[in-house]
């Protein structure tokens, strides 16, 4: 339940907002709704992964993934018609972290109170 909650809101606020916005709602998240550390850090992270992970993907798939692997080459990443997938695992992977970590300090403020 929190996971679907996290990737409503997410969702929502980075429609209009910055994509760091996932830090504060995950950290919300984690002070009012999570009941453990582990099922903070693992909510946030999920979460944000998969929100980032379809968004990306529902973006970069009609333009062939364009973005992607111009990305790709910028990191200097060597040629190959699968730059776009370790980009792409990338950026939700860090999105991930921040909402894992995020979530989990959420729930650390709660239990020092």
């Amino acid at each position: 339940m929190l996971i679907l909650i996290i990737i409503v809101s997410c969702f929502i606020a980075q429609s209009f907002l910055p994509w760091w916005i996932i830090a504060p709602i995950c950290l919300m998240a984690g002070f009012f709704l999570s009941s453990s550390k582990k099922q903070a850090f693992w909510s946030g992270f999920a979460g944000v992964f998969i929100l980032w992970l379809v968004k990306i993907l529902s973006l970069s798939l009609p333009n062939e993934h364009l973005l992607a692997n111009k990305v790709g080459q910028v990191f200097m990443l060597p040629a190959s018609d699968t730059n776009w997938v370790v980009i792409i695992f990338t950026s939700s992977l860090i999105g991930g972290i921040v909402g894992g970590l995020s979530c989990l300090t959420g729930n650390s403020f709660r239990k020092n109170s």
